[in-house]
């Protein structure tokens, strides 16, 4: 049982930096499209910035269900329903 606690604490601690990166991640696309306007820079940091973006939210929804998993494997683990 204390392996699944510790499981589901490990996989809550990454999903929340994932949610931080993906919240960073957003910034610098927002921040591209605003360069972008405004003349500073191409189009191609806008692109790169939404890749990464796309990369990050993508890290972020398997976090999310490494996470849902984990708190399965602590409900079987405290025996939640499951037979033998």
């Amino acid at each position: 049982m204390s392996d699944a606690i510790v499981e589901y604490r490990k996989r809550r601690e990454f999903r929340t930096q994932q949610q931080s990166l993906t919240e960073a991640q957003r910034d610098t696309a927002r921040l591209a499209k605003l360069r972008y306007r405004s003349g500073v820079t191409t189009y191609l940091e806008i692109l790169d910035a939404e890749r990464q973006l796309f990369t990050a939210e993508l890290g972020l929804a398997q976090a999310q269900r490494d996470e849902l998993l984990a708190v399965v494997q602590l409900y079987k683990a405290l025996g939640g329903g499951w037979q033998p």
